[in-house]
């Protein structure tokens, strides 16, 4: 079994609303040969309207490696051996106030 590994990724999505359709971009490195794990992150939170994150979902995959979430937890890991960019997306669905949409995560992901 792969170590886990915390991903380096700084927080995305400086808005105090989160935008139905809009589509976020998001960073991460992680370690040739490693798996990371973590929930999504957001700039200034203590800015951030309460919100509910639910039914996250991969919508395009990884092209060197595998993408997935569980629960609130996104999760990538190279292909054996890989080292580069790769990129995938996720989408979200959230409740915030009265209003209940989807975003999208565009995550570039950097593979040492």
């Amino acid at each position: 079994m792969a170590a886990h590994a915390e991903c380096i990724a700084p927080p995305f999505a400086n808005t105090p609303n989160m935008c139905n359709g809009c589509k976020y971009e998001a960073s991460m490195s992680v370690s040739r040969d490693e798996t990371c794990e973590r929930p999504p992150r957001f700039s200034r939170p203590e800015r951030m309207i309460a919100m509910e994150l639910f039914d996250y979902r991969v919508v395009q995959r990884a092209k060197h490696g595998v993408a997935g979430v569980n629960g609130n937890t996104i999760a990538y890991a190279p292909s054996k051996g890989y080292v580069g960019r790769d990129e995938f997306m996720v989408e979200v669905r959230y409740r915030q106030q009265n209003e209940v949409g989807k975003f999208l995560v565009h995550w570039n992901v950097v593979v040492q």
